[in-house]
């Protein structure tokens, strides 16, 4: 079957992309969560940094003041000069796959540094709590 004949099961329409699944039409609820339309005032930016060494896909459990299991956590990666402890572009193509906020202000994230031989990485943890 080639792409253009790609058709819905029960709609007949065109599908789309390559998986030869189309989005639904119907938005997807959120499953919690929420402020239900009330500011809080009260929440605060939270930033930390980690300096860890690693190489290819690996995971590491870090320290989070304020996070539980429902904190929404974003996670950068970088690589790391060590002499000057100042993060740079390198040759390394990294990646964040995974963030996962845990009660005990624990957040397990998981990270590609695209590179055979460890290497000086800095993780950035940004949420709000």
């Amino acid at each position: 079957m080639t792409h253009t004949n790609l058709r819905e099961p029960v709609t007949g329409n065109a599908a789309a992309g390559g998986n030869g699944k189309a989005a639904s039409d119907r938005a997807i609820a959120p499953s919690g969560g929420g402020s239900r339309g009330e500011a809080r005032a009260d929440w605060q930016p939270i930033g930390y940094y980690y300096n860890l060494r690693g190489h290819g896909v690996f995971e590491q459990l870090l320290q989070a003041p304020g996070v539980t299991a429902y904190t929404g956590v974003f996670a950068t990666v970088a690589e790391v000069y060590p002499p000057s402890d100042k993060p740079f572009m390198g040759g390394a193509v990294m990646t964040v796959h995974n963030v996962v906020p845990l009660d005990g202000e624990r957040v397990e994230i998981r990270v590609d540094t695209g590179w055979p031989d460890d290497l000086p990485v800095r993780v950035q943890l940004l949420y709000w709590a």
